[in-house]
């Protein structure tokens, strides 16, 4: 029986490939807006020492490009898609496991010597948390991202899958 692979043509198979090889300019998923809007977020929980308020949000924008780049390298297109459906998604249970996942990956990956190193793990957690809650069922990015000013980002690393539920 064939599958739903055998029948890919050859256009969507080049899709594939522009996708998976994309220079990095395009290796991203997030809209300007979600990441203007996430920063403005993150410029209300985090002070970055010396800076203000513009240039706070500057570097928010390029520190969430930098998760974007890193989830849209770790995770599959398939996938981050799923942050866009609120009719399909993952189940609780892969939620934790995959934020708990990335977001110690991440930590490990992307180094932003210029904040804070809990300011750093809070940013991980934040974005990587509210991506990966999009991707449940029933939920989507908009959404999550929405109703993310009461999102609690926990400290320890043992409470991390408190984000998704």
């Amino acid at each position: 029986m064939p599958t739903a692979l055998a029948t890919l043509t050859t256009d969507e198979f080049k899709a594939l490939l522009n996708d998976f090889y994309a220079e990095p300019i395009k290796r991203n998923k997030m809209t300007e807006e979600e990441i203007k809007d996430l920063a403005q977020r993150l410029n209300k929980k985090i002070n970055v020492p010396l800076i203000n308020e513009t240039g706070e949000e500057k570097i928010f924008i390029k520190i969430i490009l930098k998760i974007d780049t890193f989830l849209y390298d770790h995770l599959p297109n398939e996938f981050y898609d799923l942050i866009r459906s609120a009719d399909k998604g993952i189940d609780d249970g892969e939620a934790k496991r995959l934020v708990r996942r990335l977001t110690r990956l991440a930590n490990d990956k992307i180094d932003i010597p210029y904040l804070p190193e809990p300011a750093e793990h809070f940013v991980l957690k934040f974005v990587i948390g509210i991506v990966v809650k999009s991707a449940r069922k029933a939920l989507d990015f908009e959404k999550v991202r929405n109703e993310s000013d009461d999102l609690v980002v926990p400290d320890s690393e043992e409470d991390i899958e408190k984000m998704v539920e």
